[in-house]
């Protein structure tokens, strides 16, 4: 009990200790959230609430590892199902699945965004002639908001120039999600709408999850959307022992359906509910804070707090401005090799932007300079053509009913050589005739033995039926012996050199070695688990997973990207109007005035990377930005003008020197 309650600040304490009842706790940035999160559970626990009982519920993988690893040190072992959104609903679904509507069992494969957009294509093709524009990711997106507004496609459209073409989008949306079924395929946005449907559609479904979950934690609460705010009111039982904990200052994701309003609301939805305020920052010096402060209390839409700190003053913000972004890149590997022979580590440096399009130039500069650097939000791990290659096998091992999966085999592996478009939808009419999976079908003893005859294409086909066997009859546990097993029946890393050369064969052999280490550290922390398990925590890794604070390079990233980390040094480019604010908040079509939704967002969104840094903050504009084929002028973001002029320096970046400005 003492290490639990060990160096609580009042405010803690009464979160940490708060027992029963819905409680929100507005928890500012670099506060001690994961400190009060965590110690809340395990403080529940040393109190004699089974930890089956808990569910945490947060957003990166991250951050659930990190709030298990804690309680597990606090008091010996934490909750089974402390995880992400997406995760939790994943294995709720794999026990209960069977019992909703849905045309999936337990075994089901969930899609990334590559595997929707292919599985839209095969639906915009079936379609025939269909208008120019409405492409995979138009319908994905159009398709997502429907589900995770739980509205229709019209209402998901209703802003955009496409809604006369709504029955169009609505025949191919009904075709994907017949797909998917035939797939026993599920999209992420599917993860959260199937359970909700199951808490509502499958009769006492609902007390069962209230029985097994007493106490519910949400993490990061602003930034859930509309079908998350439902999953929430529906887990909610009678007893209503909802902790929240979040900061409508850090709502950041309206894009992707974020919607703030939810914490905004939460007294309203539960009357009853204790609100906490965390308002003491452990992070960052008093300049630091005081400059997001005075930037943040310029939105109108927001719960107030005043971050304060009680460490020492630290350095003035720098801000910089430079002729060419091509410049400012420059200036940005100039400081961090500065820092660097003080003493610090590449790894103390973040540098952010506004948008992906800003990475190039700063990418190349780091280059040029021979500075190591890390970039998160560029080509994943598992979006690596040799891993998604090696992930399609897994799949149809686990769901031989995986068609997308298997449709890429086919296209990439040796085995099928010689067999082309045709033989594979013969084989796909074939298994549909059969009212079998295609990869069930064509490994098939029935299905051999009615290859008659040698030819070259019976013969092709008679191998992959032996080998396709093979593979489904791998054992699926544990899960390193399985991947391993099938790297080594498949000869995966010799199908490498036959299907690239010597192209990159290094790297991507490294990338396959790395992909079995991985699932060896899987099975050490999970022994237990299948191979469907190590495929769902595949699928559900994030942009932010992937950073690695052990690695010394420089880290660059969006702002977006940034949430939930910290660095010493923080380096935000082109705070410049159009580009932090975006254009689309500054300037609607037909509008006369600014969205002051959007407007503050993107105020929120710098305020959030301001709040990352501990140490220092560096702000960079420049006069002339690269954009759409040539340099256009770029004039300074409004949002500098909100900063104090008593906490910043300001320079203009000339021949390599910087001049102090007024």
């Amino acid at each position: 009990m003492d290490s639990i309650l060990e160096n609580l600040t009042v405010p803690q304490l009464e979160a940490v200790t708060h027992r029963d009842g819905p409680m929100i706790v507005i928890a500012g940035a670099g506060s001690g959230k994961t400190r009060v999160v965590t110690r809340r559970i395990a403080w529940l626990i040393s109190q004699g609430v089974w930890p089956s009982q808990i569910l945490a519920m947060t957003f990166t993988n991250k951050a659930a590892r990190e709030m298990r690893e804690r309680v597990e040190a606090l008091v010996g072992q934490a909750p089974r199902s402390i995880g992400t959104f997406h995760g939790c609903c994943a294995r709720f679904l794999r026990r209960d699945i069977d019992k909703l509507d849905c045309g999936r069992n337990h075994d089901f494969t969930i899609y990334d965004d590559e595997e929707q957009k292919t599985l839209l294509k095969q639906c915009i093709k079936a379609a025939g002639k269909i208008p120019r524009g409405l492409t995979p990711s138009l319908l994905s997106t159009a398709i997502s908001n429907s589900k995770n507004g739980r509205k229709s496609l019209a209402a998901a459209l209703q802003d955009d120039d496409y809604l006369d073409l709504l029955p169009v989008i609505e025949k191919i949306a009904e075709d994907y999600e017949k797909r998917l079924q035939e797939c026993n395929a599920v999209d992420f946005d599917d993860l959260l709408l199937l359970t909700v449907r199951l808490l509502e559609e499958v009769p006492g479904m609902a007390d069962i999850y209230h029985n097994r979950f007493r106490y519910l934690l949400v993490d990061e609460y602003q930034d859930t959307n509309h079908l998350q705010y439902q999953l929430i009111m529906r887990l909610a039982n009678e007893e209503q022992n909802v902790h929240v904990t979040g900061d409508p200052d850090q709502s950041i994701y309206s894009w992707r359906g974020a919607d703030y309003h939810n914490i905004m609301s939460f007294t309203q939805d539960f009357p009853n509910a204790k609100l906490v305020k965390l308002e003491q920052n452990y992070r960052s010096t008093p300049t630091i804070l005081n400059a997001a402060n005075s930037v943040i209390e310029n939105n109108s839409r927001r719960i107030p707090k005043e971050l304060f700190t009680e460490n020492a003053d630290g350095r003035l913000i720098t801000e910089l401005l430079a002729h060419t972004d091509r410049h400012e890149a420059e200036w940005i590997v100039r400081k961090t090799r500065r820092l660097r022979q003080n003493g610090h580590s590449w790894r103390d440096c973040a540098v952010f932007y506004r948008t992906n399009a800003q990475s190039r130039v700063l990418e190349e500069a780091f280059v040029k300079a021979g500075i190591p650097y890390q970039l998160l939000g560029g080509l994943r791990f598992y979006e690596r053509k040799e891993i998604k290659d090696f992930l399609a096998l897994l799949r149809i091992k686990v769901n031989p009913s995986d068609a997308v999966a298997f449709e890429r085999v086919f296209a990439n592996f040796p085995i099928c050589e010689g067999l082309g478009g045709k033989a594979l939808a013969e084989l796909q009419n074939a298994a549909a005739l059969a009212h079998q999976p295609v990869v069930t079908y064509a490994a098939s003893e029935a299905y051999r033995a009615g290859l008659k005859g040698r030819s070259q294409k019976t013969e092709r086909l008679r191998r992959l039926s032996n080998w396709l066997r093979q593979l489904l009859e791998t054992p699926a546990t544990p899960v390193a012996t399985a991947v391993q097993e099938i790297e080594r029946f498949t000869d995966f890393m010799r199908q490498l050199e036959l299907q690239h050369g010597q192209d990159n064969l290094l790297e991507r052999r490294e990338n396959v070695q790395s992909f079995l280490e991985r699932a060896q550290n899987f099975t050490n922390d999970n022994p237990e688990a299948d191979l469907a398990a190590f495929l769902e925590d595949v699928a559900l890794v994030a942009d932010v997973d992937s950073h690695d604070p052990q690695a010394d390079g420089v880290v660059l990233m969006t702002l977006h990207s940034s949430k939930g980390l910290e660095f010493p040094y923080v380096f935000i480019a082109g705070v410049e109007e159009g580009v932090l604010p975006h254009a689309r908040a500054t300037a609607r079509p037909g509008a006369l005035d600014e969205d002051l939704d959007q407007l503050e967002e993107e105020r929120r969104l710098f305020y959030v990377g301001i709040t990352r840094a501990r140490r220092a903050v560096y702000l960079s504009h420049v006069a002339l930005r690269f954009q759409y084929g040539g340099y256009k002028p770029s004039s300074p973001s409004r949002f500098l003008e909100e900063i104090p002029p008593g906490l910043v320096r300001r320079f203009l970046y000339r021949n390599g020197d910087e001049i102090p400005m007024r």
